[in-house]
């Protein structure tokens, strides 16, 4: 009889081990500044009258700047990465979704808006 539980026990050691060293996992990050503009904030900046500091006061630091000669180029970035995994001994698998929501406006020489675009993933699209 202590045989037959001695041949079990290998089993049952293995089985546990696998047990222990499962896990799953939650992933959420967040980088880059604080999303404070949508499509109706863009609207409200004209092309040849506003002015950077209108643009760095409505919506604070950006996350670059950038000289391009006679131009300047203020970049807002946000990522949004959120996901789930499976860890396993042998395999490991991870399902994330990331986000971009991003602005960027073009300044000329005396620092009046000359262009912009932006874009914020719609609340639906999480």
């Amino acid at each position: 009889m202590l045989s037959t539980r001695a041949s079990y026990l290998p089993s049952l050691i293995t089985v546990l081990l696998t047990a222990f060293l499962t896990a799953c996992a939650q992933y959420d990050s967040e980088r880059g500044v604080e999303v404070n503009w949508d499509q109706a904030t863009l609207d409200g900046f004209q092309i040849g009258s506003t002015t950077r500091g209108q643009v760095m006061a409505e919506l604070g630091p950006p996350s670059q700047l950038v000289s391009l000669g006679d131009e300047t180029v203020l970049y807002y970035l946000n990522e949004s990465s959120q996901g789930q995994g499976l860890i396993l001994v042998v395999y490991n698998r991870f399902d994330i979704t990331a986000r971009y929501d991003r602005a960027v406006f073009i300044f000329d020489s005396h620092d009046v808006l000359a262009d912009y675009s932006g874009w914020v993933v719609p609340a639906n699209e999480d």
